[in-house]
């Protein structure tokens, strides 16, 4: 578990999701640990390393230690790794698919006039609110997203725990688009923990009544407030594909981590004893 010291040093440096406690402990039922610079969580038989560090320049051996000290005390059968890269002894010869985080400076955010155009349509069909539940609203149209979309096991497991997350935490914040008669058109959900980031969770759209510019009249209330608590920058989340890639670029979001994983079964032998006997 982490201290109350240890949960004030995150708070201030995170600046990816998996960086945040409040998100990943509840979906995943683990227990948040710090290993060095790097956040862990762990159950039984397996952990999840979070390899971007808090406060430190990244550095794979850094990374490779801190996973050693973690597979040697907390003696998991597996571990999700994500970071930057992948060292070379964890890829068994695979290359692991990569992404990109995007990120969005909020001190120079400029809107074009083709998106204020769309914000201005769209706002005069919506409404854009808040919600601290997520209610059966939202599980239905995360559940025609999955129906009509691919998705991996991981990304399935993740959506179909949105509301354990988001009922869980104090800091996470629904923003719903809804029409004229009151029916659900689209949400994100956000969250604000971190001291210097805003991050962009989720983003779901009814597959039955599309309404063209919900999905950015939301991520603009969404900006808002986080100008409005300060944050500095809003990390926008991974590219995914390059429709996602675009919406996130229009509106100024670069890329701006490598984002790769694997999963990792630990040898018996000691890591870094296997590594050093590869060179």
């Amino acid at each position: 578990m982490i201290t109350t010291a240890q949960e004030n040093y995150i708070e201030h440096h995170a600046y990816v999701p998996e960086h945040i406690p409040e998100y990943v402990t509840p979906i995943s039922q683990t227990e948040p640990h710090l290993f060095g610079d790097f956040l862990v969580y762990a159950k039984k038989g397996h952990l999840i390393l979070v390899g971007y560090p808090l406060n430190e320049p990244f550095e794979e051996k850094r990374l490779v230690r801190a996973l050693e000290d973690a597979v040697k005390c907390l003696k998991p059968e597996s571990v999700s790794l994500i970071a930057p890269v992948i060292p070379p002894s964890l890829q068994n010869g695979l290359h692991s698919p990569t992404d990109h985080y995007y990120r969005l400076d909020l001190s120079t955010i400029s809107i074009s006039q083709k998106l204020r155009n769309m914000l201005r349509r769209a706002g005069r069909e919506l409404s854009v609110g808040k919600n601290s539940h997520f209610d059966q609203e939202h599980k239905k149209i995360v559940e025609e997203f999955l129906k009509s979309h691919s998705a991996d096991e991981a990304t399935r497991f993740i959506f179909q725990r949105i509301d354990t997350y988001v009922s869980s935490s104090k800091t996470a914040s629904i923003f719903e688009a809804r029409a004229g008669d009151g029916n659900l058109v689209a949400f994100d959900v956000a969250e604000f923990k971190p001291r210097d980031y805003a991050v962009y969770m989720f983003n779901f759209r009814s597959e039955t009544r599309y309404i063209p510019g919900a999905s950015d009249l939301l991520l603009s209330a969404v900006i808002k407030q986080a100008i409005a608590e300060g944050k500095k920058y809003m990390n926008l989340g991974l590219g995914i594909n390059p429709g996602v890639a675009f919406f996130k670029e229009k509106w100024g979001g670069v890329p701006f981590l490598p984002h790769a994983f694997c999963l990792y079964h630990p040898p018996r032998k000691g890591l870094l004893e296997m590594l050093l006997q590869r060179r």
